[in-house]
């Protein structure tokens, strides 16, 4: 088979294949497919194999956001707010905070940022409502 991604000649193989997000490495063991050994390109050998490597990613995602993102539930609860309250107040709907806390969407840098202010100052929450 032939990379689509760049045209050198792929081998099929099953191999533990490295996946990097914000700095955080995990290996996904024993990826069955073809596998380009110029540019990394994969074309998996079934669509189910393709399935298997993405829960493998958005798994490894989840966890690295709930690590990088932990305090958010912390100071949303010290703030007396509900994730419905803190979506309509701070934006992003009524199930961002849901999504937020549980690592599915990575916060946006500004909410951190407020909310980093906000757990210092709670007295300022006035303000933003």
């Amino acid at each position: 088979m032939i990379c689509p991604g760049c045209g050198c000649a792929m081998r099929r193989e099953s191999r533990d294949k490295s996946y990097s997000y914000k700095g955080e490495v995990m290996m996904v063991p024993g990826v069955d497919g073809w596998h380009c050994p110029e540019c990394g390109e994969i074309v998996f050998a079934s669509p189910e194999e393709g399935a298997l490597y993405d829960a493998a990613i958005r798994e490894h995602i989840v966890k690295v956001n709930r690590r990088l993102f932990p305090d958010l539930r912390t100071i949303r609860k010290k703030l007396h707010l509900t994730q419905a309250e803190a979506g309509r107040l701070f934006g992003g709907g009524v199930t961002a905070f849901s999504r937020y806390e549980s690592g599915k969407t990575e916060p946006p840098v500004a909410l951190v940022k407020l909310f980093k202010v906000l757990d210092r100052h709670p007295e300022l929450l006035v303000e933003v409502k």
